[in-house]
């Protein structure tokens, strides 16, 4: 997910002045410099929802703790009742930043609106899903289809709580509120004085840069607190640096390869499997600095991961290519004279994929497949577009911390991020179960078969676990990541 190049600036009106006792600290803005940036303050368009939690500024009735388990945030509980609608409870007293309650009504008309016009907020409780208020506290949802687990669900970043205000902008209820935004260059925050804690906090700036020196550079020569996403090279610089702390943490992400299954080559699923097969993931981790091989969709670590990491067998890769009709001649691979020839799509926002380009290059190349590589600014519309054959990706796969998300985003036949034109309809049966099972075990039972029916037809390659590195300097001492980018600044910040 990342932010989209074009640059606009658009200053947002303040409907509320902050308190005199954080205006008058005088102290300079906490400043953050990181790959990617909200495309749009507008949590329904695209992930706008995610960028926006990991700015501090918007946030969701439920969230997950830094285990990954699901927790009560702007919402307290749910109830399930003998028909299959969930009642919602809420803190008492909230209110958005610009000092509007954020009752029942204003949750309602929130998920409504996400639902309508997102079509990522639809997959997991579905669009004709009845919403309704029932006390200031209170919320009735009776979704479209069964749910098993509906806090995980209120816990994705497409449902985030946001108010669109007259003037046509959009306020939310996390410890920052947006004062500045130039798409895709910065974002200026100030604290949110109707935040419930009611702590001080400095105001903020977040600066998107793409290249991953410069974000080093930028951290050594002290114009930022806190730099997020530095490339394996620059650390040990970085780590000499007195006043500067280098953070590494594993993460609930992904490292994983889209396969556009609309090329004719990789609609043969022998030839996904062979691309697969001739990867070597324990050279990739290495090349980056750490991380661990994928096991399949998920993290092994997870309850619900396999256990197993992906095989790399090269002998078994140019069977099932010679199979597939693709064979070697004159040290390519050849089908009735064509070349298969392909083209690896990375993007700058994650430097882990810059590295990993040549590497995966040479694996495949050995393999007799003939592959170009290419850097884009937006991957994106490219993906969307599908002006892709084979593209790095990286997702968490589990936000909400269930198993559900991912496979309802990516794999499901015509899920909204389906990008790679995949369907299988006894997968997208083995989905169903998911989503009506309640009991853990069940669920965790049920993620895990999907994801080996997906080991076989793999419209996803994946590859790693990474380790994200993150540096602070001492102005933010004691800063601890979450093992995602969706709480970057998050209310624990002093």
């Amino acid at each position: 997910m990342t932010a989209l190049p074009r640059r606009a600036a658009l200053a947002l009106p303040f409907a509320t002045l902050m308190p005199a006792r954080i205006a008058a600290q005088g102290a300079r803005p906490i400043t953050v410099g990181q790959g990617f940036l909200a495309e749009s303050l507008d949590p329904a368009q695209g992930s706008a929802g995610w960028a926006l939690q990991s700015h501090g500024v918007a946030e969701a009735l439920f969230t997950t703790d830094r285990s990954g388990a699901t927790v009560p945030n702007l919402a307290r509980d749910t109830r399930r009742d003998d028909h299959g609608a969930w009642t919602v409870s809420l803190l008492p007293g909230l209110r958005f930043s610009d000092g509007a309650p954020c009752d029942a009504a204003a949750v309602v008309a929130s998920l409504r609106r996400a639902l309508a016009e997102n079509p990522r907020a639809r997959t997991g409780i579905g669009a004709a899903t009845s919403i309704e208020p029932v006390d200031a506290t209170t919320l009735r949802l009776a979704p479209e289809r069964p749910v098993g687990a509906i806090a995980p669900l209120l816990a994705e970043f497409p449902l985030v709580i946001h108010r669109r205000t007259e003037a046509g902008g959009f306020v939310f209820t996390g410890p920052w509120m947006v004062r500045e935004f130039r798409r895709g260059d910065r974002i200026v925050l100030e604290p949110n004085p109707a935040f419930r804690d009611g702590a001080d906090r400095l105001a903020a700036v977040i600066r998107r840069l793409t290249d991953p020196n410069a974000l080093a550079i930028g951290l050594e020569a002290g114009e930022f607190d806190l730099a997020f996403g530095l490339a394996t090279e620059t650390l040990p610089r970085l780590r000499g640096r007195p006043g500067i702390t280098v953070v590494s943490t594993p993460v609930a992400y992904h490292y994983m390869l889209l396969l556009n299954l609309r090329r004719p080559a990789l609609g043969d699923a022998r030839v996904r499997q062979a691309l697969s097969l001739a990867l070597d993931r324990a050279q990739m981790a290495r090349a980056i600095g750490g991380g661990v091989p994928a096991s399949g969709l998920f993290p092994a670590y997870l309850p619900w991961g396999l256990p197993d990491p992906l095989p790399t067998d090269r002998a078994r890769a140019a069977a099932l290519l010679d199979e597939a009709g693709w064979r070697m001649e004159g040290g390519v691979r050849r089908r009735e004279g064509r070349v298969l020839e392909l083209t690896l799509t990375a993007y700058p926002q994650r430097p882990d994929f810059l590295t990993l380009a040549p590497v995966a290059r040479a694996q495949l190349e050995a393999l007799g497949i003939r592959l170009r590589t290419e850097v884009v600014e937006a991957i994106t519309p490219a993906i969307q577009e599908g002006r892709f054959d084979i593209a790095f990706w990286t997702t968490h796969v589990a936000p909400g911390g269930d198993p559900a998300f991912a496979q309802e985003q990516y794999v499901r036949s015509g899920a909204p991020l389906n990008v790679m034109g995949f369907a299988d309809s006894a997968l997208d049966a083995t989905l169903d179960r998911l989503a009506a099972a309640e009991a853990p075990a069940a669920r965790h039972a049920l993620a895990r078969e999907a994801a080996a029916m997906l080991n076989t037809s793999l419209p996803i390659v994946p590859l790693l676990t990474p380790e994200w590195h993150i540096g602070h300097s001492a102005r933010l001492a004691g800063y601890r990541p979450w093992p995602s980018d969706y709480h970057i600044l998050h209310a624990g910040i002093r």
